[in-house]
């Protein structure tokens, strides 16, 4: 099972992940982190396969955060 780490950062009204490792293509944005989490899920399904996914977000601040998605 792969798991795919993002960097995420809220500026300007928008949550920004960018995936940490070989595929830094991997990249999205949302006004919310619930729909970040489903547009990160949605990533990791299309760049792995089929499959089951679980994702969660890990607040470093309230501004910035970790996810993994697997």
């Amino acid at each position: 099972m792969a798991v795919l780490t993002f960097v995420v950062r809220f500026a300007f009204g928008t949550w920004m992940a960018k995936h940490i490792g070989d595929q830094s293509d991997l990249e999205g944005n949302a006004s919310s982190t619930w729909e970040l989490q489903r547009k990160l899920t949605n990533l990791a399904l299309t760049a792995v396969g089929s499959g089951v996914v679980s994702s969660f977000f890990s607040f470093v601040t309230p501004t910035s955060d970790v996810a993994h998605v697997s």
